[in-house]
């Protein structure tokens, strides 16, 4: 993974995109955000020239889509009402796709069993991949833990 689109300056994109600055195989980082003055101060803040700041509006499919050419993956970090369109600009740019916050349908979608998940066959078809929900650990796997360490008789150690 060289290139990356992370989508959203706020308080889980600027510590990813610190992350992804101090992986020698990042190459470049663009951050995209509809907030230019967040962007300028994420950039400051990580300090490298990998970080590329993009003034993005996150609910127009065709400029993330234009905004992702030439990346491997973009990962949403925006609020959950955009991951729809930011999905479809995944598909149209034909790159990876990553989100910490999966909406309610997909979690709907997840819990039932119901396969295909929406748009599993157009990532499929291309050839790219689509994490939901990528967020929800530890949390998640807490609770869960939690529940199945409960039917148990005893637990000598979590590791």
């Amino acid at each position: 993974m060289e290139k990356v689109l992370v989508i959203g300056a706020g308080a889980q994109g600027g510590p990813c995109a610190s992350i992804l600055a101090k992986n020698d195989s990042v190459k470049e980082i663009r951050l995209g955000d509809i907030n230019p003055s967040l962007l300028k101060a994420v950039q400051k803040r990580v300090g490298s020239d990998k970080v590329q700041p993009l003034e993005l509006n996150a609910g127009d499919i065709d400029e993330v889509a234009k905004a992702a050419e030439g990346t491997d993956v973009i990962i949403n970090l925006a609020p959950m009402k955009f991951n729809e369109s930011i999905m479809q600009a995944a598909l149209k740019s034909r790159v990876h796709y990553v989100d910490t916050a999966v909406d309610y349908s997909y979690l709907d979608q997840m819990v039932a069993g119901i396969r295909p998940l929406r748009y599993e066959e157009e990532f499929k078809a291309i050839g790219k991949t689509a994490l939901l929900g990528s967020g929800m650990s530890p949390g998640i796997c807490n609770v869960i833990t939690r529940y199945v360490c409960d039917q148990m008789d005893t637990v000598d150690s979590i590791q």
